[in-house]
């Protein structure tokens, strides 16, 4: 199969310091000193949010980034969402939490079916229905943006046939033709009271998105490159572009146009959720306001469903701050300035200073928390020399002193892991393999049998891509670097920004930027990640286990037909022992390929005024990232 290429943007925060607790209104514990906090929190409303990371888009069919999913999930709902602190179960949220799946005999495959809350309307008072929420679904998969694949793996655009639907393998020229057929309907139908043709085409039983009456609709799974009743549904229609979106908004400042992105949505947004936001200045030192909605449509709802987290009014006006540095965030959450901070990356030395500080609440967070916000490895590109070389791949991993990077370089804020799916994750490593060991005698032996024995490599010189935040990265690389000297392997750890490595993933007129001198490269080894769009063994298989994966076709390289095969395979499958099987098969053959030196999952770290309440923890969230939305929180 040959999905198109995926972002790897979405929900990208490593050994990040946020703000999280247990439950709704918890009275949170703090690991600071027993000295009493003699500084208030200079604002209690609105609650201050440092953000250093700015979203770009507000867009939820275009914003792809952790950010971008923060500011988007305060004013948009969806279908349905994570249910308080778990990353497993499920709440409805412009649906009823009744929803349901059967076999479809019309499709072959599983759909889903819910029913609609009553009385939902946008923030403006148009109104929420089936057709909008259908106009929705369509609409983000023609923008074919970032987080297009998330449904297109199970969902594909309509021709309005039912007997020869679309699906992601129709004729191309079919496809753009039905495509632009769709971005008309679009665009030109009234989805608040559609009329009778526009009705019978949404009611159409074989497509992915089928209206079954103005509150109810069903989504059909079979059409997207899937081609599977696929396990993770549920998870992937919480992701913010399936968010309802008002249509007259869309029609009224551009449309929908196919592949192409929404100026006036990606700087203003109207949605159905508990905030409005204003004020939207996307440079470093701007920010957003969010605004208690005043005609927001869930009040009676969330009285009825008291331990439905996504459903409650807010209760406080939140400023989100776009902070210039990382020791700005540090001194506001001091002083006071600020409630809770999100940080791309802070190490341990931020976090034990923060310990210290009786204002602040500290808490180390359970490994899936590090897992999905970003699990590192040593890249080393297949196609290059000596990295071509399974002797010479297999001395380097032995090379690395993982060890002292997690305990030296992360001052023990880390675990050592075995790729490609992360800790804490469905099927990880389930054949039981030992992580990568340390193991400078081996190293020599397997050098000593390669190519580059006999320091035949040592007048090569290889730029090593190190991310530039903290001391800890520079620590790391520092140990891989001594590692790889003693086996005749030298490299130069050269700094890039976390936007640089980003964009050392793409691919331009079929050239990765990886074998280019942009960002002081080319990088043929260097540090590489990836973060969750949600939690699935198989989104982070298809990145970087996946021959055409964004974490790995510029980086590693690696290429075996059997683990694409496989790969897709399990992403399909929901039998548990021949999920097992293949992702024994896909962790085996990349582990002794030495594809990457899996490195270390960095320890997630919460950090949070002890005067902040009512925040809900959960490994998907985005907000702070950890704290799902700001509706539940008020300081005191």
């Amino acid at each position: 199969m040959d999905p198109k290429w995926r972002n790897v943007i979405a929900i990208v925060v490593v050994v990040v310091i946020v703000v999280a607790g247990v439950g709704i209104y918890l009275n949170q514990t703090h690991s600071s000193s027993s000295t009493t906090c003699s500084t208030p929190l200079k604002s209690t409303n609105p609650i201050t949010v440092d953000q250093p990371e700015i979203p770009y888009h507000l867009d939820p069919d275009t914003t792809f980034s952790t950010p971008g999913w923060a500011a988007a999930q305060q004013v948009y709902q969806g279908l349905v969402n994570y249910n308080g602190s778990s990353y497993t179960n499920f709440s409805g949220v412009l649906a009823y939490s009744n929803f349901t799946s059967f076999y479809n005999p019309a499709t072959g495959y599983t759909s889903w079916l819910f029913h609609l809350r009553p009385g939902v309307t946008f923030s403006n008072g148009d109104p929420y229905n089936a057709y909008v929420q259908w106009f929705s679904f369509y609409r983000s998969l023609l923008m074919n943006q970032g987080p297009q694949f998330i449904l297109e793996q199970n969902f594909y655009s309509t021709n309005f046939s039912n007997s020869t639907p679309l699906t992601y393998y129709s004729n191309i020229t079919y496809v753009d033709a039905a495509n632009t057929t769709l971005a008309n309907f679009l665009n030109t139908t009234n989805f608040f009271n559609p009329g009778p043709t526009a009705i019978a085409d949404m009611e159409l039983p074989m497509q992915s998105f089928q209206v079954i009456n103005p509150s109810t609709i069903q989504l059909n799974l079979g059409y997207g490159y899937l081609a599977s009743n696929y396990t993770y549904v549920l998870a992937s229609i919480s992701a913010p572009n399936s968010y309802a979106v008002d249509p007259a908004i869309v029609q009224a400042n551009g449309g929908v146009v196919p592949g192409g992105q929404n100026d006036y949505l990606n700087l203003n947004a109207v949605g159905t959720g508990q905030y409005t936001i204003s004020h939207y200045s996307p440079i470093a030192g701007g920010g957003y306001i969010l605004t208690p909605s005043p005609s927001y449509w869930g009040v009676a709802a969330a009285k009825a469903e008291p331990w439905n987290n996504n459903l409650p009014p807010a209760n406080t006006t939140v400023d989100v701050v776009f902070s210039a540095t990382q020791t700005g965030v540090i001194s506001d959450l001091k002083t006071g300035v600020a409630a809770s901070a999100s940080f791309a990356y802070s190490g341990p030395s931020d976090i034990n200073q923060l310990k210290g500080n009786p204002c602040l609440a500290v808490q180390l967070m359970p490994p899936v928390y590090g897992a999905t916000s970003g699990s590192w490895w040593v890249f080393m590109n297949q196609n290059v020399f000596p990295f071509s070389n399974l002797t010479v791949r297999d001395a380097i991993v032995h090379a690395i002193n993982y060890s002292a990077i997690i305990n030296s370089a992360f001052g023990g804020y880390g675990s050592s892991w075995v790729g490609p799916v992360p800790p804490d994750y469905p099927y990880y490593n389930p054949g039981n393999l030992t992580p990568y060991s340390y193991n400078p005698s081996l190293a020599q032996q397997l050098i000593a049998q390669s190519p580059c024995a006999n320091n035949a490599c040592a007048g090569l010189n290889f730029k090593y891509a190190v991310q530039d935040t903290g001391i800890d990265w520079a620590n790391s690389a520092s140990i891989i670097q001594s590692g790889l000297k003693a086996i005749g392997i030298t490299i130069t750890p050269t700094p890039i920004s976390l936007a640089q490595l980003y964009g050392e993933q793409l691919v331009s007129n079929g050239v990765c930027t990886t074998t280019t001198t942009l960002n002081n490269g080319p990088f043929y080894i260097g540090q590489e990640f990836y973060t969750s769009d949600y939690i699935s063994p198989d989104d982070w298989t298809q990145n970087d286990a996946y021959s055409g994966g964004s974490a790995n076709l510029c980086m590693s390289g690696y290429t075996n037909s059997n683990v694409d095969n496989w790969t897709y395979a399990a992403a399909a499958s929901n039998n548990p022992a021949q999920l097992k099987q293949y992702y024994i098969n896909i962790t085996n053959a990349m582990y002794y390929n030495y594809t990457d030196a899996w490195m270390i999952v960095p320890t997630a770290v919460s950090v949070y005024s002890i005067y902040l309440h009512g925040i809900i923890q959960n490994p998907m969230a985005s907000a702070e990232p950890f704290a799902y939305f700001f509706n539940t929180q008020w300081a005191s």
